[in-house]
């Protein structure tokens, strides 16, 4: 009978041994990291784009009432106005409450498609 007096360690000698599982626990690990940050990462570009969108309507609702200022004198005969922007249209709907109070709805489109509607007062001043 032979007596071995060199011990062999299993884990590094045999498959069976308990390195394969502590392997595949990091690559699953590693799997979740990089799933969690391609989901972040289309989060933050979706957040991006709907910034994007938001500074768009908010230009072209200070454009239309800028315009609208203009465009107040002249006294068109409808109660609506119709502006079109590089960004997107915007319809106004109007109604003189007094001689320089209006009371001004807008219903703004961008070009991407995003909707919006402020409905808002302004004073204008008499010539």
């Amino acid at each position: 009978m032979v007596i071995n007096l060199k011990k062999t360690l299993c884990f590094t000698t045999d498959q069976k041994g308990f390195v394969l599982p502590y392997v595949l626990f990091f690559i699953a690990l590693a799997f979740m990291i990089i799933t969690a940050n391609v989901n972040l990462y289309q989060d933050e570009t979706h957040i991006t784009q709907n910034q994007a969108e938001q500074l768009k309507i908010g230009t072209l609702l200070q454009m239309a009432r800028a315009q609208f200022k203009e465009d107040v004198a002249n006294r068109s005969e409808t109660d609506e106005l119709t502006y079109t922007f590089p960004y997107g249209d915007v319809v106004v709907q109007y109604t003189q409450l007094n001689e320089e109070m209006y009371h001004l709805y807008f219903s703004i489109r961008t070009d991407n498609g995003a909707t919006h509607t402020f409905i808002n007062r302004m004073k204008t001043h008499p010539e």
